[in-house]
């Protein structure tokens, strides 16, 4: 059934054309590893995801910073409250009492003061991490706790501080709350409380940022994107002056605004649905500022493996099949169809070669050519992956079953122009039919690359996708292989099924039908 004859003919008729095809294609691999895998590509993808990450954490610092504000100036407006009501009751008590005004006052005045320490303490922080639905034992009610008391900085009974130390060991101004105290019943003091809070709540949240413990936790948040404690140094998010710059400037801005919009409320506007509004504006990242498309794609991009998928979907998919299925095209069609046209099949025919045997002899030629082009492709890429340093999930296993998807494609269309070389008679409808296929299937994967999901949202076209079902060359799924799924193991065996009744369909149609010999 196999001629070594025949096989060594088309070994030296079609040897020449297979060694260049060959090395171009292990040449065009070789360089679009290399240059990909040390050049720009990763460094683009890591610029890309590195600043797309520092705009989100920017941006959830600038949110804590006003959710700090917050809630700092609501405590202390409260405080306020106990303290004046607590203060003018201790006061006309103590008048009551026969006490000199000189001396009621002060001793009004630390009453009332430990009495709003207290509501706040008992009261107001409790509903508070209540209302967030914290645990009360929870690092954030914690830290809701932190908000409250550093900014207030209450008096201890020793006449001390109690947070001096933490606001000194930054270098920042010892400023205390019972200093505003003195002007609780002037209009200016809401003006003082505010900027009081500011002064106090940016250089918490920045010691409490750059602490060694939040700085680890949230370095284990980034690893998955691959961020290192170096990188998360250069964003500046690990030094206190820089952090306590970006709370300082969001809660600024968005004191500034608050004021003109609070002066010029429209109707059906609240308080607080101006205050929502006005800081989703001030800590917008740069995803939140861009249109939602923009921002997704750009969020793909950032996370995507740009050098496997360049590998993986670009090379071997569309780029890397370019030249095989030329020589497929044109060693398919010299097989059979090419012979018969020319008349050199009647010679071989007369002689002991059997149709079943010239058939079965040409397709094992067609398809073992192509299986040692694509290991001599699979040992190229696997030994240009072990020289490439660059960031990314394709390995030499998922390397070699791109190879096997591509030789399986191969294969497939393989079957199509053999059996088309099979069917006709003449080499240009053979060529026309088949090879015309095979272009078509390859153009129309390159037109739905850009249709497909590994592309960007902010580039893909959806209609373009429609031309991936026009293909068998859709049936190769690096995106699979590439995830570590199992899904283009079906697909693989299409493509064999096709191949396998493609070739064996080309047999029976040749011995069965009348050759013009």
């Amino acid at each position: 059934m196999f001629s070594k004859s025949l096989f060594k003919q088309s070994c030296k008729a079609n040897g020449t054309m297979w060694i260049i095809i060959t090395v171009a294609v292990c040449f065009m691999l070789s360089c679009v590893m290399l240059i990909s895998g040390n050049g720009a590509i990763s460094k683009t993808k890591e610029a890309i995801q590195s600043t797309i990450i520092e705009g989100e954490l920017r941006s959830s610092l600038q949110k804590k910073a006003l959710n700090y504000y917050e809630i700092g100036n609501d405590a202390m407006a409260r405080f306020d409250e106990t303290f004046i009501s607590e203060y003018q009751s201790a006061y006309m008590n103590a008048l009551a009492a026969g006490m000199p005004a000189e001396q009621a006052a002060p001793a009004a005045s630390m009453g009332a003061y430990a009495a709003a320490a207290s509501y706040l303490q008992n009261t107001y922080v409790p509903g508070l991490i209540a209302a967030y639905g914290y645990d009360a034992e929870s690092q954030e009610a914690q830290e809701l706790q932190g908000v409250v008391f550093y900014v207030l900085n209450p008096l201890q009974e020793d006449g001390t501080y109690m947070f001096d130390g933490f606001f000194a060991a930054h270098g920042e101004n010892l400023e205390h709350y019972t200093d505003l105290l003195a002007n609780i019943g002037d209009a200016i003091h809401p003006e003082e409380r505010e900027k009081y809070v500011m002064n106090h709540c940016a250089p918490f949240m920045a010691g409490n940022m750059v602490a060694e413990e939040n700085v680890q936790s949230v370095l284990d948040v980034l690893a998955d994107y691959g961020i290192s404690k170096e990188q998360y140094d250069e964003f500046g998010f690990s030094d206190y002056s820089n952090v306590k710059d970006i709370a300082m400037a969001a809660i600024v801005d968005y004191r500034a605004n608050l004021e003109y919009r609070l002066d010029n409320m429209k109707d059906g506007q609240t308080v607080e649905s101006i205050k929502e509004e006005l800081q989703k504006q001030t800590t917008n990242s740069l995803l939140a500022s861009l249109p939602e498309e923009v921002s997704a794609s750009l969020d793909e991009l950032g996370q995507m493996d740009l050098f496997g998928v360049l590998v993986g979907s670009i090379f071997f998919k569309m780029a890397g099949l370019l030249l095989p299925i030329i020589y497929m095209i044109m060693v398919s069609n010299a097989l059979i169809a090419g012979q018969v046209d020319s008349g050199s099949m009647a010679y071989i025919l007369s002689t002991s070669t059997k149709r079943r045997s010239v058939t079965f002899t040409q397709a094992a030629f067609l398809i073992s050519s192509l299986f040692a082009m694509f290991v001599l492709t699979a040992i190229t890429s696997v030994i240009c992956l072990s020289i490439v340093d660059v960031n990314t999930g394709l390995t030499w296993q998922k390397l070699l079953l791109l190879n096997l998807g591509a030789f399986l494609v191969m294969f497939a269309m393989s079957g199509i122009c053999f059996l088309a070389s099979c069917w006709f008679d003449r080499s240009k409808h053979a060529m026309g039919i088949g090879g015309g296929l095979s272009m078509f299937f390859l153009v129309a994967t390159m037109l739905g690359l850009f249709g497909s999901t590994i592309m960007p949202s902010i580039i893909r076209m959806e209609a373009l996708n429609y031309f991936n079902y026009a293909t068998i060359i859709t049936l190769f799924d690096p995106i699979s292989i590439l995830d570590g799924t199992w899904d283009f193991l079906w697909k693989f065996g299409i493509l064999i099924a096709v191949g396998c009744a493609c070739y064996f369909a080309g047999g029976v149609r040749f011995r069965k039908k009348d050759l013009p010999l």
